[in-house]
């Protein structure tokens, strides 16, 4: 697979955003619904990336997936598992191993299937939009761009795992919930969520600003950049806002919009022309100094703990 990786530019349309918790849940979905209880018939990795496979050798991983089936997935926060079994000599002898994936910054995965999409290849979610220099590289097949890791079904179904920023990474594990990476997780919006007093207390240790916290993946598993900035503008508080001072009303209000916001995501697959046209998502991208909501009214982008806000000083006032 190595002679695939040529040199190739991204093309950042509009919106270019690293995947979050609606993204992979998104590829989660559309991964189980049409690998689960097929059986792998080959593997292709690029036995020379350092990257997508610093925790787990690519030979380790090919071993591990060629021959085994499929028998369901997971997920907590950005990290993604598929579980496979492979059959022993006998029943006690089969094996049950999982693959940890994360997309990183641009990762996504591309799904070829014998039915519904002819023998395309379409991406689990929008992602890059990529574009090609090299005229001769051009002619490849789509789904070979940025191509790390390739799975190919016995019915024909084909995975192939894209990174163009290669901030992706994999793992190998006989128990993914549990795995360091990702018990280390706080709670998941979609799976084990706090009550509203629950998350006041938690919420009350912390003297940061809000913005950096929801970020923090310690207390809100899977919420990213884009997802916050949602959240605060829908919950109409201000990025600025110190975590350890909001009242049970605002935390109360937080929570409800860190759920709304997050399963409409999931609800039409991580698409943006379905997200709701008030929303600040729209607008946000690009640091634009004239950036305005669908209402017109300004948005501003600045630092906030480390990290680029985009927010709306005249509705976002709390």
């Amino acid at each position: 697979m190595g002679r695939f990786f040529l040199s190739w530019t991204a093309n950042f349309g509009y919106p270019y955003r690293m995947p979050e918790l609606a993204e992979v849940e998104t590829v989660r979905k559309i991964l189980d619904k049409n690998l689960r209880r097929k059986k792998i018939v080959e593997v292709d990795v690029d036995m020379s990336d350092k990257y997508l496979f610093a925790f787990a050798k690519p030979g380790e991983v090919k071993r591990a997936l060629t021959g085994a089936t499929v028998v369901g997935s997971g997920r907590r926060g950005k990290y993604m598992w598929l579980t496979f079994r492979r059959k022993g000599k006998s029943a006690s002898r089969a094996r049950t191993m999982s693959l940890i994936v994360h997309l990183g910054m641009s990762g996504n995965i591309s799904l070829k299937t014998w039915k519904g999409r002819g023998s395309q290849h379409a991406n689990a979610w929008g992602g890059v939009a990529l574009q090609s220099e090299n005229k001769t590289a051009r002619e490849r097949p789509d789904h070979l761009w940025f191509c790390r890791l390739l799975i190919k079904m016995a019915d024909g179904t084909e995975v192939a795992l894209l990174d163009p920023r290669r901030f992706g990474r994999v793992w190998l594990s006989d128990d993914p919930a549990h795995h360091p990476r990702i018990a280390r997780l706080g709670p998941d919006p979609l799976i084990d969520f706090p009550t509203a007093s629950a998350l006041e207390k938690t919420l009350r240790r912390r003297k940061m600003a809000i913005k950096p916290v929801l970020l923090d993946q310690s207390v809100f598993a899977g919420i990213g950049n884009w997802l916050a900035d949602e959240i605060l503008f829908q919950a109409k508080m201000s990025p600025h806002r110190k975590a350890s001072e909001l009242t049970m009303k605002d935390v109360s209000t937080l929570r409800k919009y860190i759920l709304s916001v997050v399963k409409k995501a999931v609800a039409v697959d991580a698409d943006y022309k379905r997200f709701p046209k008030s929303w600040i998502f729209h607008h946000r991208w690009g640091k634009a100094k004239g950036a305005k909501t669908s209402l017109g009214l300004k948005i501003i982008h600045e630092q906030i703990g480390g990290r680029t806000a985009a927010w709306v000083p005249a509705v976002q006032k709390s």
